[in-house]
């Protein structure tokens, strides 16, 4: 493997020493220089240091944050080609947020521990060698969820979802809030995550996976972008923008399930929708769901994605007056998936902070990765039953 030229800047020759002793215990890098004091601008000898050199990382120690925050800048905008890693103490957002969007790649917590160094070096050199090699990973697989008529359980597929198909080994998945104005799925799942789709969106420009990730919240194998968790005061998502973010989800994951609301606007709408590759259209067994989600079908059809819509029955239960061969009349669209009725389960796994899988509800959990095996492409075979748990034998004719 070969490993990587870091250039470091440190407030002192002390730190300087102990950094350059953890980079050569990775086995990972060489120290091609040392600078001790912050960049002010482009022309000082600090910045023609790194100029000379140009190190494929830039390993800056942010003891002071506002000469750190220029230094970051002013290398950023020198050598764009460079990773910027900042070690940091740094805990609020605020601060976090500067230093990200002043041009760090990542933020390594200090003290600095070598297991952190080495991951950071580790995820560097995975994307150096997927560049050179010409891999793509933008055959990630988006999943719009969507409801005509609030209140049907959106946000509760769309969690429960990414979930199911996280459950596979071989799976990265996401789950992208775009709700509007407020997103639900970070308080459906009682996390607290340090940043929103907001944050994510306002350094789209140079957004790429590794901050995209660090933008992301992990729980249970599920990385979350939550949703606004304040009243915005401008307008909806630039589409634009998001068009960007998504972009960069499909070359992270292999699965992203987007919680999406008509209410965006319709330039927004279409654009995500367009780049989906399954748009999940959830109703209920109800008439203003009906009507609600005829005329959302019309919409999807001057879009030119009805072949991607999914229809999936909520609260479904062989007691409901309006049957499945009634919506599928009424809508001609194939009920493609049911979801059972079952509100207090639902209820319990929103007060838990849990998806319903992580519940003891047999059910739901069948109907949600039935859900997920479809859009992944796999069958269930129902009818083998107990049969499935007998030995196999060959027999030669």
């Amino acid at each position: 493997m070969r490993s990587v030229t870091v250039g470091t800047l440190t407030p002192s020759s002390s730190a300087a020493a102990a950094l350059r002793a953890q980079l050569r215990e990775t086995g990972l890098a060489t120290v091609a220089v040392e600078v001790t004091e912050y960049c002010r601008s482009r022309t000082d000898w600090q910045t023609r240091r790194f100029l000379e050199v140009r190190p494929d990382i830039i390993l800056i120690d942010a003891e002071d944050v506002p000469a750190a925050l220029t230094s970051i800048q002013v290398l950023h905008t020198a050598i764009p080609s460079a990773w910027i890693l900042v070690c940091t103490k740094a805990a609020d957002t605020d601060t976090i947020l500067k230093i990200v969007r002043a041009g760090a790649r990542e933020l390594l917590p200090m003290p600095l521990q070598q297991e952190s160094l080495s991951q950071a070096l580790h995820r560097h050199i995975e994307e150096r060698d997927r560049e050179e090699k010409g891999d793509s990973n933008a055959n990630g697989k988006i999943y719009t969820i969507c409801s005509a008529k609030r209140g049907s359980g959106a946000t509760t597929m769309a969690i429960n979802l990414a979930a199911s198909l996280a459950e596979n080994t071989s799976a990265r998945v996401a789950l992208i809030d775009l709700d509007w104005p407020l997103g639900d799925a970070a308080a459906f799942l009682n996390i607290k995550p340090r940043f929103t789709v907001a944050d994510a969106l306002g350094s789209v420009a140079r957004m790429d996976s590794v901050l995209l990730e660090s933008y992301m919240h992990k729980h249970d194998r599920i990385h979350i972008l939550a949703g606004l968790d304040n009243f915005p005061d401008g307008d909806a998502f630039d589409t634009a923008a998001v068009a960007q973010l998504l972009e960069v989800v499909t070359q992270t994951y292999t699965h992203a399930v987007v919680d999406l609301p008509p209410s965006v606007p319709r330039q927004l709408f279409q654009m995500a929708t367009s780049m989906s590759s399954a748009i999940v259209t959830v109703i209920t067994p109800d008439l203003l769901s009906l009507r609600r989600t005829e005329r959302l079908l019309r919409v999807f059809s001057s879009f030119d994605v009805s072949d991607r819509v999914r229809l999936v029955l909520n609260r479904s239960h062989k007691s409901n007056e309006i049957t499945d061969s009634d919506i599928e009349k009424a809508l001609r669209q194939p009920v493609a998936s049911k979801v059972g009725n079952d509100y207090y389960a639902c209820l319990e796994a929103i007060n838990s902070g849990k998806a319903v899988l992580a519940m003891s509800n047999k059910n739901l959990s069948r109907n949600y990765r039935d859900l997920a095996g479809q859009l992944m492409g796999q069958t269930r075979d129902k009818r083998r039953g107990l049969l499935s748990l007998l030995p196999r034998t060959s027999v030669t004719l």
